[in-house]
């Protein structure tokens, strides 16, 4: 797997086992409600083309918005949960910064998440279950609010190798508007670069917003309460991938086509919403 994939954000979706610690169950069962309230109450979220979540395993690839917080996943969460039931629930292979904020902590580890790798969402595929990967990661999730409609993986492509090596379809995933809830002057590549955090843990932004309740939001792991924004998640038709996954041509081709198709339709979305 090229460089890069471990960056990203990745989302495993599995068959819940009867053995799952009760806990589990018990957060599962808070966060239902919470996920519609967010959805209908606090955010105007329309949640589109989830009747249509296929069968069988996929790689289902989205746009991250809103730095750590990502209301869009939660929403999304809850609404797989309710059309699809249990059997549904994203399970995250997440940042490995993310274990250490605490409420963040215990969220992700009652999904039974894990730190992301290459490995485990390939086993995924290979057992017949869906993974969901947020290519640009904290890269893209802390863009510049000027940037708020761009689809921005930064030239992470290790995901098209991963959908090709495993030869299955790409799910996109488009959401606008939950980059709303709060304004990012600049992902700040600079000042990780400095501080040497991409070669300490991984890590390629120090952003400096704006947003509730601090006022100031600074650094990659600052929880922030976004403002309550219209949005719209949109899960699309599968984009069949074709090539070799050791053909640099063919992953950059395959590259093209997701993220032209998605900046497509993120463009869309963006002019209804706006």
């Amino acid at each position: 797997m090229e460089a890069g994939f471990e960056n990203c954000t990745v989302v495993v979706s599995v068959r819940m086992s009867s053995q799952r610690p009760r806990l589990n169950h018990q957060l599962i069962d808070l966060l239902e409600p919470v996920t519609r309230w967010l959805g209908e109450e606090y955010f105007d979220a329309d949640v589109r083309g989830v009747d249509r979540w296929p069968e069988g395993p996929a790689l289902v690839v989205g746009n991250h918005n809103a730095g750590i917080v990502t209301p869009d996943s939660f929403i999304l969460y809850g609404e797989l949960v309710r059309q699809h039931g249990v059997d549904a629930l994203p399970v995250a292979l997440a940042h490995e910064l993310l274990f250490r904020v605490p409420l963040l902590r215990d969220v992700l580890t009652a999904g039974r998440a894990v730190p992301a790798g290459p490995e485990s969402a390939a086993k995924a595929l290979e057992k017949g279950h869906k993974v969901l990967v947020y290519p640009g990661g904290d890269w893209e999730t802390h863009r510049p609010s000027r940037h708020r409609d761009r689809i921005d993986f930064g030239g992470r492509r290790g995901f098209v190798r991963l959908a090709l090596e495993a030869k299955v379809p790409v799910i996109p995933v488009v959401t606008a508007g939950a980059h709303d809830g709060w304004y990012v002057l600049t992902r700040g590549d600079w000042i990780a670069r400095s501080l040497g955090l991409d070669r300490l843990f991984r890590i390629k932004v120090f952003p400096i917003a704006f947003g509730l309740p601090t006022g100031l939001i600074i650094g990659p792991a600052t929880l922030h309460l976004p403002l309550p924004t219209e949005m719209i998640i949109d899960v699309g038709e599968p984009i069949e991938l074709q090539g070799d996954p050791e053909s640099a041509e063919d992953v950059q081709r395959g590259y093209d086509l997701v993220t032209w198709t998605m900046q497509e339709r993120l463009t869309e979305l963006a002019a209804e919403l706006r």
